[in-house]
């Protein structure tokens, strides 16, 4: 397999953004939650009597992604890579607390 099938929940000509307790969608389907599970996307499409879509991204195309984000993100000032960096290693600490 050459690529990667996600799914994505829209409602009208929104997409589900991907807070639970807030339902919260976005216009923009680059900015939708990504599901890797069908029956979890069909769960909430019908609580909110949305439809799922099927996506496909691949291999080369996340690479290059990678790429451009590491770039960017390289770019940025050292005080946010310090503060990003920072509240990556607090998450990861209090995910296995």
């Amino acid at each position: 397999m050459d690529s990667i099938r996600y799914y994505v929940v829209q409602v009208d000509n929104r997409y589900y953004q991907g807070e639970i307790d807030l339902l919260t969608f976005t216009d923009d389907e680059e900015q939708a939650f990504a599901f890797t599970d069908i029956v979890a996307a069909n769960e909430l499409a019908n609580e909110v009597n949305g439809i799922v879509l099927t996506r496909e991204v691949s291999y080369k195309e996340l690479e290059d992604f990678s790429a451009q984000y590491l770039v960017e993100y390289e770019a940025l000032p050292i005080e946010e890579r310090d503060t990003i960096e920072s509240f990556c290693r607090e998450l990861s600490i209090g995910m296995f607390e």
